[in-house]
């Protein structure tokens, strides 16, 4: 992995916990995500939960068009065209009523094809496969977060993952992909490339 690359994963770490104090970050597998979900009782289900692949030719695209941020929606159309981001918890009231949701595909945003190109199931490793044809895709982008407003973040992703959810129930055609943004285990990074990032992201933040 080459310097410019590290300086990116620095730089995003930082920036999505930048409110975090006393936490030490460390690259995530399965059994933590699963840990962190216990802990704050989220309503996650495992078929849901996907992470990017690598770090060079997922996590960086990603980090580049500026998608790594939490709490935040990204909502696809039948198409895969992106229409629209939603980022506060008053949007669960689009997420309960479709017809309020943007109907013309933003341009110059990548396409659904994008982001499912680059991600695999957190436990299995096995790429996202699914050719399904939905009405809507859901992006939810969570992470593992410590600091003073975390049971604020969790009540928001509880609440949009629980309001998504019953629409499926109702019979509504979604798909809803629950996109971890943190450093990953299954990257296998070399141990001075781990070393290095995380000894700067972590003196960041005692800085």
């Amino acid at each position: 992995m080459n310097n410019r690359l590290i300086l990116l994963l620095v730089s995003i770490i930082t920036f999505s916990v930048s409110a975090q104090k006393e936490y030490t970050y460390n690259f995530k597998n399965s059994d933590s995500l699963d840990a962190y979900i216990e802990r704050y009782e989220l309503p996650f289900q495992e078929e849901d939960i996907y992470i990017t692949k690598d770090s060079e030719n997922s996590f960086r695209p990603y980090y580049e068009s500026k998608f790594l941020r939490s709490p935040i929606i990204y909502v696809f159309n039948e198409e895969g065209q992106f229409l629209e981001s939603i980022n506060n918890i008053t949007s669960e009231k689009k997420l309960a009523n479709f017809k309020k949701l943007r109907k013309r595909p933003e341009k110059n945003e990548p396409s659904l094809d994008f982001w499912t190109s680059k991600i695999v199931h957190y436990k299995t490793g096995n790429d996202y496969d699914d050719p399904k044809k939905y009405d809507y895709t859901f992006v939810v982008n969570w992470g593992v977060f410590e600091h003073e407003q975390i049971q604020q973040v969790v009540d928001i992703w509880s609440e949009w993952y629980n309001v998504l959810m019953r629409q499926k129930a109702k019979g509504e055609n979604i798909k809803i992909i629950l996109f971890n943004i943190d450093l990953q285990e299954r990257w296998e990074l070399s141990p001075y490339m781990r070393k290095f990032v995380l000894e700067n992201v972590n003196r960041s933040w005692g800085e």
